[in-house]
C-alpha cells in the first residue's frame, strides 16, 4: 500500500543522491577535466565573466645599465558563459508506486532525472568543445581527422583540462515534487542551470572521422597517429596536461573499435575504460586507457559533424 510516509521517503532519497548520481554520470563538470570552474552559490546573475590573460614574452639579454623595458605587459581579456536551464520530469502513478516496489521506482526515477540532466549536460559541454575547437577559426588547431559536414561523422576532442570553462548555479542538479490529486501521479521534476565556453580555443583539437561502430581503422578517417599529432600541437602551445601528463581524448564507441584495432594488430594490449561503468571513479583509480600522451574516455555524447560549425 502507498502511503504519504513511503512518498516522502521516496522525496528525501532522491534529493540526496541526486546530485551524487549527476556528478558521476557526467564526463566534463569534473575538476579533474575542467580546471576553469566556478559554483555560483549564492550568486546573483546569470552570467559569469572568466578572466584570460595573454601570453608572456620571454626574459631577454640586458646590458649593464640598460633599459629592461616592459614588452611582457598583462593585458587581461574575458570569456563570458551565461547559464542555461536544463530540466527533465518523471511522473510516478499511484499503481506504480503500489506495484513496482519502493525500491524499482526509486532507481528508475533517479535514473531517469540524475541521467537525463547528466547526458544534457555533457552533450552542451562537448558541443561548445567542438564548436570552439572550430579548424576554421583563425589561430585554431587544424583537425587531425577527415573534416566532415555529415551526421556519419562524429567530432572526436583531444584537448587539455584548461580548455573548457565551465558554471553551475545552486550546487547543481534540484528536484521538486507534488501530487496530482486528479491523476493520482507524484510528479518529480529536476533541473540543472549550468553553461560551458571555449576559454583557450587553441588547447583543443577535433579529430573526425565516422561514427559507425564497426568501421575499419583503414577507413574510419583517423589513426592512434592522429592523437599523436593532435598530443603534439597541443604541446606546442604549452597546454596543460591531466595530473598524470596526459591530454583528454573524448571519444565514441566507433573510435574505440578502430583504434583498438589498430593497437591489437600492432601487438599491443592498451584498454580504453568506460564511463557507462565505472564511472567517475575513473579518476581516482587509474582505470581509463592511456597512449600517446592521451587519456582516453569513451562517451556516447559527442557531436555528429552537421551540429558543429
Amino acid at each position: 500500500m502507498t502511503t504519504s510516509t513511503t512518498v516522502a521517503q521516496l522525496y528525501t532519497d532522491l534529493v540526496a543522491d541526486l546530485v551524487p548520481y549527476f556528478m558521476n554520470a557526467t564526463l566534463l563538470p569534473n575538476s579533474a577535466l575542467i580546471r576553469n570552474s566556478i559554483n555560483m552559490v549564492g550568486e546573483t546573475g546569470g552570467t559569469v565573466r572568466f578572466p584570460v590573460t595573454n601570453e608572456y614574452t620571454n626574459a631577454g639579454n640586458v646590458a649593464e645599465g640598460a633599459a629592461i623595458g616592459n614588452a611582457s605587459n598583462l593585458t587581461p581579456t574575458a570569456v563570458s558563459i551565461a547559464l542555461q536551464k536544463r530540466g527533465v520530469g518523471s511522473d510516478v502513478t499511484l499503481e506504480a508506486l503500489s506495484d513496482g516496489g519502493y525500491d524499482l521506482v526509486y532507481r528508475s526515477t533517479l535514473q531517469r532525472i540524475g541521467g537525463g540532466l547528466a547526458q544534457a549536460t555533457d552533450i552542451a559541454g562537448l558541443l561548445t568543445a567542438a564548436d570552439g575547437f572550430d579548424p576554421d577559426t583563425v589561430g585554431n588547431n587544424a583537425d587531425v581527422g577527415t573534416p566532415s559536414t555529415a551526421n556519419t561523422s562524429s567530432v572526436n576532442l583531444i584537448m587539455s583540462p584548461d580548455a573548457l570553462g565551465y558554471a553551475v548555479k545552486d550546487e547543481g542538479p534540484m528536484i521538486e515534487t507534488w501530487y496530482d490529486v486528479n491523476t493520482q501521479t507524484h510528479q518529480f521534476r529536476g533541473s540543472i542551470r549550468d553553461g560551458y565556453a571555449a576559454i583557450n580555443p587553441k588547447m583543443g583539437v577535433r579529430m573526425t572521422g565516422l561514427n559507425t561502430v564497426g568501421t575499419s581503422i583503414d577507413t574510419i578517417g583517423f589513426n592512434i597517429a592522429s592523437v599523436a599529432k593532435a598530443v603534439s600541437l597541443l604541446r606546442v602551445q604549452n597546454s596543460g596536461t591531466l595530473d598524470n601528463g596526459n591530454y583528454i581524448a573524448a571519444i565514441d564507441p566507433a573510435a574505440e573499435f578502430a583504434l583498438n584495432e589498430q593497437v591489437a594488430l600492432a601487438g599491443g594490449t592498451a584498454a580504453i575504460g568506460s564511463l557507462s561503468d565505472i564511472g567517475n571513479q575513473a579518476f581516482y583509480d587509474g582505470l581509463i586507457g592511456q597512449a600517446v600522451g592521451a587519456a582516453f574516455f569513451r562517451t556516447n555524447n559527442l557531436p555528429s559533424a552537421d551540429l558543429t560549425t
